[in-house]
């Protein structure tokens, strides 16, 4: 009954109008709108498709010289809100059908849309409508051509799978679909026209229905305001405002059935067809397995002690030992954290080239042929390694990276080590937590991270835990550099307690040129016995950036660097005093009992075997240095060579007083130039050797 009653209501418009008496060939029918317009208008915000509001552009024309073939064109351009550009280029006819009083009209539309990640949408559009007095019909299609899917985007990691990794990702892509509509003009006026339409869509299995209502006084200005709702997109409501201009004669045809000069079917024509102008658009979820650079799929073993199977996602190893045997070049070894004892875990592990040795309680990033992935922690806990006496938990081959695991160091006898290598061609080292768990007595000659190597060598984000004793030569982390190869040490935000040395950074044989950039930055160390940050000891041709450290103890920074060293930043705390040392550059090395900063060249009267250089200091701390107690000398310059230095601007304040405040002395048959010794506040300063004021400027970075 409701499928007739609708059809009824389609055809009462044909059927009265083809009822009307015909009048007189002779008539002319003309409308108040004009043959051609151009418009300017801006829909808000996002609709079917699109999440953006947008700005359009339209011209539109239609020649009216035969009533039966009244051909029109429509060009329309789109700028969206994120000034992405759409447009449409339009082409139909429009026929007068007198015996019903009716135009009958054919299109076709090219549409254009811009999309990110590599899209355009490229589509065929035609329709077709019948316009009446009252009532108008039309359906719509939309055929995308070409390219109709963008690049994958946004991955990012799913989940584990037996031996791989499964990614998820984002594509755009351009919906096929069609619409149509049936609408009425609810006053029958050209002066301000009422209109309300409505009608079913279909998007590539998603179907939706709309409904509009827009209002136009004359042919100048219009606004609309529609509402649509399909599974996908959901709920859209949209508001469009529209001005126009229009130019040339008015609309007319002459003919049969010509009721009066204020045709309002004839109307109709003087507007391009509705339809969906912007290209449907959309985001759709993929999975696919994560590959390497190379394209090959990644590999990965996995390790639970509370499993004992094939080293799959879903039934992992129970051992370490069975993942080193299994893996091979370039395989990731995933760790979960068990039962969070040792068992299984207690024999070390040995690494090939390329390998990545994971905990399951830290987020891990990877680098896949789709870029960086996270692969988030899963589970709360860390698992925890460890191996016998005399030996190194994590063995290192080259580009490994080592993350997420507790590491105990057994410390029963010299050289236990939680994580080193030799000769390593890059490494990254990070979010450790690193424990030596023998007595204070055991730990002697024992290392924390210990490695020789070169490249890219990063350490960071790790807690390195030991149990200082006296006669202590323990160090947190120690780089030894290989010469030749250019390399890149990056050591940041580790906290390193109770060691001898917290950071040792040094050239693999002392005194041989190495070509390094050192990045010492965020720190956190405290409870040494010697040296917080060691430093150089003879390595040439490098750069040392050593600034926003915190070093709680005496002998913050050592060493005898013969490269430029730019140390700002860093706070240093001594028991209960402290200074703070801003300094725009500093070159710093050890100077035996002193407790400040100082610089200290060993070739001392010509004693040394290092080659004679030419050293540049700047020593400039704005504005205040506080310290503490008690230190020999607050800021020393020392040097066997040719040296130019800058001290200005050093206030010192020491409770109780040091020997000295300013010490700067040329040793043996070396020369301190001082280019500037200026706006420093100190108690006591001391020249000795040959120290000469030269013009200034002459020294300083």
């Amino acid at each position: 009954m409701q499928i007739k009653l609708i059809f009824a209501m389609a055809l009462t418009p044909f059927l009265v109008y083809g009822a009307q008496p015909e009048p007189s060939p002779s008539e002319k029918c003309q409308s108040p709108f004009h043959v051609m317009h151009v418009d300017v208008r801006h829909t808000e915000s996002k609709g079917v498709g699109y999440k953006d509001g947008y700005t359009t552009f339209e011209g539109f024309g239609i020649y009216d010289h035969n009533p039966y073939f009244m051909p029109f064109l429509d060009l329309r351009g789109h700028v969206f809100n994120d000034g992405k550009l759409a447009g449409n280029i339009g082409l139909g006819e429009r026929t007068v059908i007198p015996s019903i009083n009716h135009i009958f009209g054919l299109y076709l539309y090219y549409d254009v849309r811009q999309e990110d990640h590599g899209l355009t949408v490229n589509q065929l559009s035609p329709g077709i409508e019948m316009l009446g007095k009252r009532m108008e019909y039309r359906i719509n299609a939309y055929f995308p051509i070409g390219n109709d899917e963008s690049h994958g985007y946004q991955y990012k990691f799913n989940r584990f799978q037996g031996n791989r990794i499964v990614l998820q990702n984002k594509k755009k892509f351009a919906m096929t679909g069609a619409d149509a509509e049936v609408g009425a003009h609810i006053t029958q006026s050209t002066r301000h026209d009422f209109y309300f339409g409505m009608g079913p869509y279909y998007f590539t299995n998603a179907w939706g229905g709309k409904t509009r209502l827009y209002w136009r006084y004359k042919d100048y200005v219009s606004l609309e305001a529609s509402y649509s709702y399909d599974h996908i997109f959901k709920n859209i409501v949209q508001g469009t405002v529209m001005f126009s201009y229009p130019f040339g004669p008015k609309l007319k045809r002459k003919g049969r059935n010509c009721p009066n000069n204020n045709d309002l079917a004839l109307s109709r024509a003087a507007f391009a067809p509705y339809r969906f102008e912007i290209p449907v658009v959309k985001t759709r979820k993929q999975h696919s397995i994560a590959r390497n650079a190379a394209g090959q799929p990644l590999r990965v073993w996995f390790v639970r002690n509370t499993s004992s199977s094939n080293g799959t996602y879903e039934s992992p190893f129970s051992t370490l030992a069975a993942a080193q045997n299994a893996s091979g070049p370039s395989d990731m070894i995933y760790v979960f954290q068990g039962d969070g004892t040792t068992r299984g875990m207690n024999a070390g592990i040995t690494l090939k080239n390329g390998q990545n040795l994971f905990g399951s309680g830290t987020q891990q990033t990877i680098n896949t042929s789709k870029g960086r992935v996270s692969i988030p922690a899963q589970t709360r806990g860390a698992p925890t390694i460890t191996n016998g006496a005399g030996t190194s938990v994590v063995t290192l081959a080259n580009g490994n990276e080592v993350s997420g695991f507790q590491i105990l160091i057994p410390g029963a006898t010299d050289n236990d080590r939680a994580i080193s290598g030799t000769s390593v061609n890059g490494m990254n080292i990070h979010h450790n937590v690193i424990i030596d768990a023998s007595a204070p007595a055991l730990f002697v000659l024992n290392f924390g991270i210990n490695v020789n190597g070169y490249g890219n060598l990063s350490v960071a984000e790790n807690l390195i835990r030991g149990s200082m004793t006296t006669g202590d030569l323990s160090t947190g982390v120690r780089i030894e550099v290989k010469p030749g190869p250019f390399s890149n040490i990056r050591i940041l935000n580790n906290t390193v307690t109770g060691t001898a040395i917290a950071l040792d950074i040094d050239a693999e044989t002392l005194r041989i040129p190495s070509t390094a950039n050192y990045l010492i930055s965020g720190n956190v160390i405290s409870g040494f016995l010697n040296s917080g940050i060691l430093m150089g000891r003879g390595v040439t041709n490098s750069t040392y950036h050593v600034n926003f450290n915190t070093i709680n103890n005496t002998r913050a920074l050592q060493g005898g660097t013969a490269g430029l060293s730019v140390i700002s930043n860093n706070d240093i705390v001594n028991q209960s005093s402290y200074f703070i040392s801003n300094n725009t550059v500093l070159i710093t090395t050890d100077t035996g009992s002193a407790g400040g900063i100082a610089f200290v060249q060993d070739n001392n009267a010509g004693s040394s075997t290092r080659a004679s250089m030419t050293d540049n200091i700047v020593i400039d701390n704005r504005p205040v240095v506080i310290m503490g107690p008690v230190p020999e000398i607050s800021i020393s310059v020392r040097d066997g060579n040719t040296t130019c230095a800058t001290v200005r601007n050093n206030r010192i304040s020491i409770r109780p007083s040091p020997a000295q405040g300013i010490f700067i002395e040329a040793l043996g048959s070396g020369v301190i130039n001082i280019d500037d010794l200026s706006n420093n506040i100190s108690q006591g300063n001391l020249t000795s050797g040959t120290v000469a004021l030269v013009p200034a400027g002459t020294c300083g970075q």
